[in-house]
């Protein structure tokens, strides 16, 4: 008798113990992501720092910082500058963080420390 109590206790440790894997995406999100980009026109940098917004609700707060220093002639302009906030829901079933106002879809590649938005690729640095 004593057997089976350790061993069916045993078994409620495993089974309560499956449901709570992480989420290695959703732990991999929060942080600040960096693209560069050239072409004819001048150089872009855009900056990604995502913060938890909430934890329970898989909210997250995006920023997005980005500088386009335009060419003209082979002269470099005046920087232009745009700053905007908003707010992401990570679908962990499809393992996307999807943003609240375009929809966009961002995915993750933990391996290579990468987000993707689109064909855009961002190398996360922190």
């Amino acid at each position: 008798m004593k057997n089976v109590t350790v061993f069916a206790l045993l078994l409620m440790a495993i089974a309560g113990g499956c449901g709570t894997a992480t989420d290695d995406i959703a732990e991999f999100i929060p942080g600040t992501y960096v693209r560069e980009g050239i072409n004819e026109f001048g150089k872009e940098y855009d900056t990604l720092v995502i913060s938890i917004q909430n934890k329970e609700a898989k909210q997250y707060k995006i920023v997005n910082k980005w500088l386009f220093a335009r060419q003209v002639d082979g002269e470099v302009k005046e920087p232009e500058y745009k700053i905007k906030e908003t707010s992401a829901i990570y679908n962990s079933d499809n393992k996307l963080l999807e943003e609240s106002e375009t929809l966009d879809h961002y995915s993750f590649d933990t391996k290579e420390n990468l987000l993707f938005d689109g064909t855009n690729k961002y190398k996360k640095i922190k």
